[in-house]
């Protein structure tokens, strides 16, 4: 089976880190296991994925004898949701794979590549933590943390349209209540305000005509009055050429007559009549046209000055509010409707009415919302102790706290998930648990309860198996199991019942020539029943042995 959605960490390339010289693993897009003895190196993995997750770089874990370690890791994003690729840094691209390297010399500053392209630790870190969680004791993941506690509870009720719904109610409330809030500061500096106000409407309404495009038609007023003298002479040059005792029109009059002749004695010049009487009649529009125009033209200088004034003063405003006339009749605006308000008028009050409607809509929603909270919260905690028990934890229990506050964005209430792990103790942080292995098992039921896809899609368990066997081990090999059918999983282990339920397992082995090295194997079918074997009957593989571990891989 392959992963459904998501990311998937398709190689690991380990270089000079600790005891290991050259390693690279192909890894499967389900359950991937590895496994080996004591002593083997299983943990330098664990410390080289933790360092690929800008984790501390230390140079003692440097290969001696070598300058420096680098750690390579390669992503396939082919899956991985639209939503989720956005909320990754620009450098990650759109394409397919995502590579990133990081080294840590023996002296100086490492060196952190992004596809390519240097970056720094803490973006490295911002990338790969959204891809990758390591399950255990000493890293911190979303389950662990009380903040997004709120987030998987609403996952898992499936309820994310009635927080969508409570999400815009709030913000309603809260834009008419920051307004509202302006509002009332702005009163209690009432005189202040009113006055700065007032001075501002004086000077824009002292502008009667100001509207968008004033200036513009300003401009173009005081220019047609300044060349008033040029205009009507130009008129009455044309009304002369067209009308006067020796204009166009005598002529044309003359040329009427003459035409008229013609066709007379030739009809077939009949068109060319036409068309000359239709061009006379248009001069005689135009002359008309001209003769009004003429007697409109304003030498009023009482104007043009009054106009003149008026830019002046337009411009003044223009610079002083650093805008343009259109910004200037939205001041004014502005400033009626504030100075309104500031009066006490009906502004302000239907604010507050609408301040107060609002604030009982996301009452009414969060009600809504605690109850359905509430009600997956009982069907949760009740999974989480079925779960559990089959992990050989039957007195551990889940709590989900409720913790009313006032109304943010997320509800009505804080969500925090607390856990006891044996009977009599008081619920506690998830953090808080003192044992290694009933953390990494509590999170492996609440990765499998929840289904918690906040784009990690590349679960890393450590310490899973630690103080369990037989029965509990298996049924912990399939919550593994049943993980890596959405998840990839990467499980460190020593258990035959959880390893035989690989996708692909891993051997870590130690050899030792000249120098001891860690060598990662993948193992062909063969191979991994030889090792089932061996984690069953210990270092002598028998065929008893060998039996059992066909069984085991066999009834998965």
């Amino acid at each position: 089976m392959v992963s459904t959605w998501g990311t998937m960490l398709s190689e690991l390339t380990i270089n000079n880190f600790a005891i290991i010289e050259r390693q690279s693993i192909s890894l499967h897009p389900n359950f991937n296991v590895i496994s080996g003895e004591t002593g083997a190196g299983k943990s330098i993995i664990l410390h080289a994925l933790e360092f690929i997750l800008g984790g501390k770089g230390s140079a003692s874990l440097i290969r001696s004898g070598a300058e420096q370690m680098e750690v390579q890791a390669l992503f396939d994003l082919s899956e991985i949701p639209a939503a989720i690729r956005a909320e990754l840094p620009e450098i990650v691209g759109d394409g397919d794979e995502l590579v990133v390297s990081r080294t840590q010399p023996r002296e100086g500053r490492g060196k952190v590549l992004i596809n390519g392209r240097l970056g720094t630790v803490s973006l490295l870190e911002e990338i790969v933590r959204k891809l990758v969680n390591i399950c255990s004791q000493h890293h911190q993941t979303k389950l662990l943390d009380p903040r997004y506690h709120l987030e998987l509870l609403d996952g898992f009720a499936d309820s994310e349209r009635l927080c969508e719904r409570f999400r815009e109610a709030h913000e309603k409330w809260t834009v008419a209540r920051e307004r509202l809030f302006e509002i009332q500061q702005a009163q209690a500096h009432g005189a202040r305000r009113r006055e700065e106000l007032e001075i501002l409407l004086e000077e824009l309404e002292a502008l009667p005509q100001l509207k968008a495009g004033r200036r513009k038609d300003l401009d173009n007023e005081i220019k047609r009055i300044g060349n008033f003298e040029r205009l009507n002479n130009a008129g009455q040059r044309a009304l002369e050429l067209l009308s006067g005792d020796d204009g166009l029109g005598v002529k044309l009059r003359e040329l009427s007559g003459v035409l008229s002749d013609l066709v007379r004695c030739d009809p077939s010049t009949s068109s060319i009549v036409s068309n000359f009487e239709v061009a006379r009649d248009a001069l005689t529009r135009s002359e008309l046209a001209i003769g009004r125009y003429v007697h409109t033209i304003d030498a009023d200088t009482s104007t043009l000055e009054e106009l003149r004034e008026e830019l002046s003063e337009l411009a003044r405003l223009e610079r002083k509010y650093k805008t343009d006339d259109a910004g200037l009749c939205e001041r004014r605006d502005r400033a009626k409707e504030e100075l309104s308000q500031l009066s006490g008028g009906e502004g302000i009050k239907n604010l507050e009415r609408e301040v107060a409607a609002c604030l009982v809509e996301v009452k009414r929603l969060g009600e809504d919302l605690r109850k359905v909270r509430k009600k997956a919260a009982k069907a949760l905690t009740a999974s989480v102790s079925e779960a559990l028990a089959e992990l050989n934890m039957v007195d551990a229990r889940l709590e989900v706290r409720f913790t009313e506050c006032e109304p943010a964005p997320r509800g009505l209430d804080k969500v925090d998930f607390l856990m006891a792990t044996n009977k009599g103790e008081a619920p506690a942080q998830l953090s808080q648990i003192a044992s290694g292995g009933e953390l990494s098992r509590v999170m492996l039921v609440l990765k499998k309860i929840l289904r918690e896809q906040s784009g990690v899609n590349v679960l890393i368990f450590d310490e899973v198996d630690t103080g369990i066997s037989g029965g509990v081990a298996r049924s912990v090999g399939r919550m593994l199991k049943d993980i890596a059918s959405q998840s990839q999983v990467v499980c460190i282990t020593h258990l035959p019942q959880v390893a035989s339920l690989s996708d692909k397992h891993f051997l870590v082995q130690k050899e030792v020539g000249d120098r001891a090295v860690t060598v990662i194997k993948a193992l062909s079918e063969a191979e991994k029943v030889d090792e089932i074997a061996r984690m069953l009957a210990g270092f002598t593989i028998t065929e008893a042995s060998r039996a059992s571990a066909r069984e085991l891989i066999e009834s998965r």
